[in-house]
């Protein structure tokens, strides 16, 4: 099944077959700040036919200046733990899926999040991060992480936009396996190219959907 991101903006989908395509939504953001964790609800419509597969995205962000700089507590993780796991009581939502762009030092509190996560949300949730596309590449912090699959931003890449772009180009794939699922690029930017085939793509955009966008061609 294709998957489109819908971001914090009004969002009118009703234009798509929910028997091809799915809909990942930003639900919330979280932020992390000393030992805080600040709750934005999204705030934005989003009209999508009935039957749509849903997948609730919560985004995760963390302050970095140092007099607010989170502290990782056991307080923390319950409170995101709990407002993620909320996150699927939302009418006709099917899965999950966390954004969080986790420095070094902030990878062991992801790994106990998604652990505690998938203790809490009932068997067979589907459970997805996204992961920077540097993460699957090279990059083993994601081997044993419980999750079906963790999503590679294969866009807005900065430094590392020429070498993934030439690494899939060659026809290698992504090293750690959870990456091997699926694709996450944008329709804003040339095509990736050396995709394998036959894996799910999420596709993101800066502006609201229209039906007319060149899904599948990117």
């Amino acid at each position: 099944m294709t998957m489109l991101w819908a971001w914090e903006r009004p969002e009118d989908l009703r234009f798509i077959d929910p028997a091809t395509t799915g809909v990942a939504f930003l639900a919330q953001t979280l932020t992390l700040e000393n030992d805080e964790v600040r709750f934005a609800p999204r705030r934005q419509p989003l009209e999508v036919p009935d039957g749509t597969y849903l997948i609730a995205v919560t985004r995760i962000e963390s302050i970095r200046r140092t007099e607010s700089r989170p502290v990782y507590s056991p307080r923390q993780l319950e409170r995101l733990t709990s407002l993620i796991a909320d996150t699927l009581n939302r009418p006709h939502v099917r899965g999950i899926q966390t954004d969080f762009d986790a420095v070094v030092t902030e990878r062991p509190f992801y790994r106990k999040l998604v652990a505690q996560l998938r203790s809490r949300l009932p068997a067979n949730t589907p459970l997805t991060i996204t992961a920077l596309a540097s993460w699957c590449i090279g990059d083993k912090w994601l081997n044993g992480m419980d999750v079906d699959e963790a999503v590679p931003m294969a866009f807005v890449m900065g430094a590392d936009t020429e070498r993934v772009r030439s690494y899939l180009k060659s026809g290698k794939d992504w090293t750690e396996p959870i990456c091997r699922e699926s694709y996450g690029v944008s329709v804003d930017e040339p095509p990736i190219e050396g995709r394998k085939a036959g894996r799910r793509i999420y596709y993101f955009k800066n502006t609201p959907w229209k039906p007319n966008d060149a899904i599948g061609n990117t």
